[in-house]
């Protein structure tokens, strides 16, 4: 018995460490999206924006497409953010994967507990 509930035991420990090294991992892929769509985003707007500043030297397909990168970019990037950063549920929530029942230690009532549970509406005195 004991030989058993300490392997369960070492089971659910490691599939708990599992669990921490994989969200661990998820973290670290998260932050570089993140930082990688920061930059990007950069990158589209400094681009984009010489392109609209100085529209008479482009031909008015580019400038078109340069608005709508931009725009298409922004918007991404904010979808992004909401559901990957401030959707509370998109994140795993660690818990405790034991599943070893706690024992009872609660004492069983004396006879005479019992028999005042059974009859609450008499008194012990007489």
């Amino acid at each position: 018995m004991v030989a058993r509930a300490t392997e369960q035991l070492r089971q659910e420990r490691e599939t708990f460490d599992q669990a921490k090294t994989h969200e661990a991992r998820w973290f670290v892929l998260r932050l570089v999206m993140g930082y990688s769509a920061v930059v990007l985003l950069a990158g589209i707007m400094v681009v984009a924006s010489y392109a609209l500043f100085n529209a008479a030297r482009f031909p008015g397909a580019v400038v078109t497409a340069a608005g709508a990168a931009l725009f298409v970019d922004v918007l991404g990037l904010l979808a992004a953010v909401w559901k990957i950063a401030l959707n509370p549920n998109f994140y795993a929530r660690l818990a405790p994967v034991t599943r070893l029942e706690r024992p009872n230690f609660q004492a069983a009532p004396s006879a005479g507990e019992a028999e005042g549970a059974a009859n609450p509406g008499e008194s012990k005195s007489g």
